[in-house]
């Protein structure tokens, strides 16, 4: 019988080795990094979609969704005057991002915060197989900028489950932009001490903060832990500080970090007509 040995075999497109030969007992290992569908948990991550317009003028103390699937949140103690576009800076191989700047100053109190928000049902995180012994590591990434304005100053990811029994949990990041878009990967541990509700409610929230009263900024939690509070990061800058600032992001993937190697993958691109059904699922607007 006839043997090729090779040390690796690319396939068309890989940004990788799809194949690793251990050339001392010649197992393969696939390395598939590019073109897996359903990786992204995220809706509309790209934020090509947004049935309810391009432009949105959330008032001070308003929660309301702007382009589909990302809620403007101000909670108690926070002012978030702001206007928010479907904007067309973007990243190379992107067309769209969320962008919001103030609309008016603001410094917030105790424990109020200025945030985004996107929410995913708890029936669709089962395969996390949180709160037991084999609880799956995720991976976090999108591209976001700034103006110059607000060029290097640090925001803060968090990110909450829901167990059964009422409990929240959470695990939360900093990072710091710059006005260039930049990917931004986080790698989050598997929790295994609570599980996630198995309904339609929503299991997992995605936040990020941009502005955050002292009450509720806190050392950076890398394991997860149980408090029913929004959490930024010590060094949290106050996005409100200035009516020029400006945030944008998009490319917003989670995904199971099946190798444990912490690296995201390739955004997952869906077309237009896959995104608006999976967002009239929530949202369907009657012209």
């Amino acid at each position: 019988m006839s043997e090729i040995k090779v040390n690796s075999i690319k396939g068309v497109g890989a940004s990788a080795a799809a194949i690793t030969v251990n050339n001392s007992d010649g197992t393969c290992t696939a390395n598939i990094t590019n073109n897996l569908s359903n990786r992204n948990k995220v809706i509309n991550g790209s934020m090509i979609c947004s049935q309810r317009g391009t432009s949105f003028s959330p008032g001070a103390s308003d929660q309301i969704y702007t382009l589909d699937r990302f809620q403007h949140i101000a909670s108690g103690g926070t002012a978030f005057d702001a206007t928010v576009t479907q904007d067309s800076s973007a990243p190379a191989g992107f067309s769209k991002s969320y962008k919001v700047t103030p609309d008016a100053t603001h410094t917030p109190s105790g424990g109020g915060n200025a945030l985004i928000k996107t929410r995913i049902e708890g029936q669709d995180l089962q395969e996390l197989a949180y709160g037991t012994s084999s609880a799956k590591k995720l991976v976090l990434s999108f591209y976001a900028k700034s103006s110059s304005q607000n060029n290097g100053q640090q925001y803060t990811f968090q990110l909450r489950h829901f167990a059964t029994d009422g409990t929240a949990r959470s695990i939360n990041a900093p990072f710091t932009i710059t006005s260039s878009f930049q990917r931004f990967t986080f790698s989050f541990v598997g929790d295994t001490a609570a599980d996630i509700i198995n309904t339609n409610a929503a299991g997992m929230e995605l936040c990020w903060h941009l502005a955050a009263g002292p009450d509720d900024i806190t050392s950076q939690h890398t394991t997860w832990v149980t408090t029913n509070i929004f959490t930024a990061v010590t060094g949290q800058s106050n996005f409100l500080d200035n009516t020029s600032n400006e945030f944008y992001f998009t490319g917003v993937q989670l995904e199971v970090d099946h190798t444990g190697s912490g690296v995201a993958t390739d955004f997952e691109h869906r077309s237009f007509g896959q995104e608006l059904a999976l967002c009239q699922r929530y949202f369907y607007p009657y012209l």
